[in-house]
């Protein structure tokens, strides 16, 4: 929670704008029970061994919910000529093995 609560400040200190909207669609996102789930377990996720096989298959749950609620376009998130999105995902990896993992895992199904 302090992880989360100190890169959301970090986020509105930089992008105020596009963290308003970003903090709406994840407003949004645990207001759904099944989106919500999914976001329970990538926090799960935290505290699993990088190769354990479950990270696969929550990669893939968490690609194709991004996918039906996105579609292809491009992805919300902050200014990509920003550094600061970069620094966010690079906090929250270097926080667990397993999290650096599901991100190269779930960005990989993505870019596929």
């Amino acid at each position: 929670m302090d992880l989360q609560r100190d890169l959301w400040i970090l986020a509105f200190a930089t992008h105020p704008a596009q963290a308003i909207i970003l903090f709406q669609d994840q407003t949004e996102i645990l207001a759904d029970p099944p989106l919500r789930q999914l976001f329970l377990d990538y926090e799960h996720a935290h505290d699993l061994d990088a190769d354990d096989p479950r990270l696969d298959g929550l990669a893939r749950r968490i690609a194709e919910a991004t996918r039906a609620r996105y579609g292809t376009d491009e992805l919300p998130g902050l200014d990509t000529a920003s550094e600061i999105p970069a620094l966010i995902q690079a906090t929250a990896n270097v926080a667990s093995p397993a999290w650096q993992r599901l991100d190269m895992l779930i960005r990989t199904q993505l870019d596929a």
